[in-house]
């Protein structure tokens, strides 16, 4: 929800954000897994978030 909301006040795009979330997944699992795995499963729906915006923009 809240990358929605970012994209939607221009500060940044949706795929920019699952792009960062993913960084910060895969920084975190190196002390915790379990946390950075969690956080990789939100940067992955995020991005399918993208994808389907992207896709109903083209038409």
């Amino acid at each position: 929800m809240f990358a929605t909301l970012l994209a939607r006040q221009g500060i940044a795009e949706t795929g920019e954000v699952a792009n960062l979330l993913g960084i910060y997944a895969v920084a975190t699992s190196e002390v915790h897994n379990e946390e950075g795995m969690i956080l990789g499963c939100w940067a992955a729906m995020i991005r399918d978030i993208a994808e389907q915006q992207r896709i109903a923009v083209r038409g």
